[in-house]
């Protein structure tokens, strides 16, 4: 069975940075796999996300060289607001080990996350550090910093302006396509 880290969010859209970061955390923790796992909902966000199948796609286009991930669509066949303890207890019996892989700005308010400390227990956080958010804490990874966010990239298409530096060129072709961002 394998050591796999989950890694949930909302990925609108996902830029290199959910992809390089997390294999950097993956490797460091000599783990076999990085699951990723688009919410439908975040009960800590106030916005609507892009629609699924268009978050989904650009996920899989950004992930389809890396042999070393996986999508879960778990959170989006179950719809509503997404608990990441959910998830955790659905998943937890297939794998030998499974450890949540979260940013540092997401540990800044893990606290307020539904069930905090029964997911602790079964899938101990392991956090990537991210700009603008120091914390002190044992399960800081000492990898990159995670500096591209979603929202600045959505920013940044709305006034026209190159994204391609920040995301995969097949994620670029498929957020030019769709129209998305705009």
């Amino acid at each position: 069975m394998k050591r796999v880290l989950l890694y949930g969010g909302s990925f609108d859209p996902p830029h290199r940075g959910h992809v390089d970061v997390p294999h950097q955390a993956m490797q460091h923790l000599a783990f076999d796999e990085v699951l990723f796992v688009p919410a439908f909902r975040s009960p800590l966000k106030d916005s609507t996300p892009t629609k699924q199948h268009h978050r989904l796609a650009m996920l899989e286009l950004a992930l389809e060289q890396c042999d070393w991930a996986s999508i879960s669509s778990i959170e989006l066949d179950r719809g509503g607001t997404s608990y990441t303890i959910d998830t955790i207890e659905a998943l937890c019996d297939s794998y030998a080990e499974l450890r949540l892989l979260i940013g540092s700005d997401q540990w800044a308010q893990f606290s307020k996350w539904n069930r905090w400390e029964d997911i602790v227990k079964l899938a101990n956080p392991a956090i990537m550090p991210r700009a603008g958010f120091e914390i002190n804490d044992a399960n800081l990874l000492p990898i990159d910093t995670l500096s591209a966010t979603s929202t600045d990239i959505r920013a940044m298409r709305n006034r026209g302006e190159s994204i391609d530096a920040l995301v995969h060129p097949r994620v670029a072709q498929y957020i030019a396509q769709n129209k998305l961002y705009m």
